[in-house]
């Protein structure tokens, strides 16, 4: 590994050796874990590098395999198994700053893999009143290309599935590490070769998503004494297709009383739950089939005056770091 011979060759990129921030860039959530933390706490990498185009991408890939030197992608790092974390030292590549919304139609978008999930919809709502089909519970930081390389599902999947299903995503171009990269477009079941690598075959330089309509979406949270009666809540309201949800995910007592602080004055501590998120025109049908199933709403985000330090639904849910 010739690191002096790479920062030559890499002459005129955004490059940082700062110990501090290579260590930083060298982390994800892998903490969370007792186990990994004990296993990666030393981790890092040896330079962080941040291109802006796909053609700096290539220049770094290119330096890197003529010197020897292993590179690790990193999206928004916040995933939580040490996916972005460089194991064998080298360079973290650093995608943040390829983060442009490029085309936006009739469902579908067009990003670069920085692209963090709020912005892409920000955009997309603001230009036709569309959004992604999913997300992850960090949606407000993660990229789309770590989501993607990363990812599994998240909030949306109840309607469409897992991220590997096809036609959840429609379009990668990917860049391999050789002596001369190659660049791949990528559609149809080739995706899946890339989807969920970690960029282990390759660093995604465009992603292309499936967009459906946006909705104003309703956070709302329904108690049960038992939490089978909860989980039984859930799944009849994942098959009434006429009740638009975009997250239905019950959660055991006492954990939510236990874990969930900024929320906890709404529940008590033996309630299971179901935390929700609902279209607003589906709003009546979903007070009905909750009446039905004998739950108790104790949290809905339209009707609670004050919700000034309350995160989203979205983050008790799914994993969330």
């Amino acid at each position: 590994m010739d690191l002096a011979a790479l920062k030559r060759d890499l002459d005129g990129l955004k490059i940082d050796d700062h110990p501090a921030i290579v260590q930083q860039k060298s982390r994800d959530f892998y903490w969370y874990s007792p186990v990994l933390k004990q296993q990666l706490d030393h981790v890092t990498g040896d330079l962080i590098v941040t291109p802006k185009t796909e053609d700096e991408v290539i220049r770094v890939l290119a330096a890197c395999h003529r010197n020897g030197v292993p590179v690790t992608p990193r999206g928004s790092g916040t995933g939580n198994y040490g996916q972005a974390m460089p194991l064998s030292g080298g360079v973290v590549l650093n995608l943040a700053e390829m983060n442009a919304v490029k085309t936006i139609a009739l469902g579908r978008v067009v990003t670069g893999p920085g692209a963090v999930l709020a912005d892409i919809d920000r955009a997309t709502r603001a230009h036709s009143g569309q959004e992604l089909r999913m997300s992850p519970s960090t949606y407000n930081t993660a990229s789309i290309g770590g989501f993607v390389a990363g990812g599994s599902g998240g909030v949306g999947s109840i309607r469409w599935g897992g991220l590997r299903d096809l036609g959840n995503v429609i379009w990668l171009r990917t860049v391999t590490m050789e002596a001369e990269p190659r660049i791949m477009d990528l559609t149809g079941e080739e995706v899946l070769k890339v989807m969920h690598a970690y960029g282990t075959n390759g660093i995604i330089t465009e992603v292309e998503m499936p967009l459906t309509a946006s909705y104003d979406w309703i956070d709302v949270i329904v108690g049960f004494d038992d939490f089978m009666d909860a989980a039984g809540f859930g799944n009849d309201l994942a098959i009434q297709d006429g009740i638009l949800a975009k997250l239905i995910t019950p959660i055991a007592a006492p954990i939510p009383y236990d874990y969930f602080k900024r929320h906890q004055r709404f529940f008590r501590r033996e309630q299971s739950i179901v935390v929700c998120m609902i279209a607003p025109h589906a709003m009546d049908a979903f007070v009905a089939l909750t009446a039905r199933s004998k739950g108790e709403i104790v949290f809905r985000a339209d009707k609670e005056a004050d919700l000034k330090g309350l995160p989203p639904a979205y983050e008790l849910t799914w994993n969330h770091t």
